[in-house]
């Protein structure tokens, strides 16, 4: 097992935690790699691997810094995109709305891509908030070592570097879905 992957596999943090200021053990402002943990059941359609020690399963995997010249750091892309930001900046957000909004009854707009109504992009917030725990591993390079560690932990949500997911196809068509929907309801304006 790498370091990285043994500590994506840590203890998960709930959000108000991660986005502590680092000197309090939020999340640091320098690259690595960043996994979301959720309890069983919590997206309908989903099963993650199981963290080794609290009962939770692996959702997503994520980099922050996909480049040499990225200034993205850990804290930036949680802090700021996925934690506080919306469906227009975050791939796991776009999955998890995918995912969630016929359950949830959230309704979506399209601008470039699909996209939740603000008011339920808070929403989700607030989904995040309750129901997804992170761990993170401070790397370097984390785009030298992004595929391997899919490739190991096998997080259902991702879509690169995950194609042989038992539920690859069903997220894939789920976010097509979405997709469609998000058009047909722009069409119809």
């Amino acid at each position: 097992m790498s370091e990285v992957v043994r500590r994506l596999l840590s203890t998960p943090m709930g959000l108000p935690e991660v986005i502590a200021q680092p000197s309090d053990g939020g999340a640091p402002a320098e690259p690595g790699l960043h996994a979301w943990w959720v309890a069983p059941g919590a997206v309908p359609g989903i099963a993650g691997p199981p963290h080794p020690d609290c009962g939770l399963e692996l959702l997503y995997v994520g980099i922050a810094r996909n480049r040499p010249a990225s200034k993205s750091t850990l804290r930036s892309r949680l802090v700021r995109n996925h934690i506080r930001g919306t469906t227009g900046q975050s791939t796991l957000r776009r999955a998890l709305a995918a995912l969630l909004s016929e359950h949830e009854g959230w309704r979506s707009r399209w601008t470039t891509r699909p996209v939740l109504v603000r008011l339920d992009d808070d929403r989700l917030s607030v989904w995040m908030h309750d129901n997804l725990r992170v761990t993170w591993a401070v790397h370097p390079e984390p785009w030298t070592v992004e595929h391997a560690t899919v490739e190991e932990l096998r997080p259902p949500l991702n879509q690169v570097d995950n194609r042989t997911h038992p539920l690859y196809d069903y997220v894939k068509e789920m976010r097509t879905t979405w997709r469609e929907a998000a058009r047909r309801l722009q069409e119809g304006d």
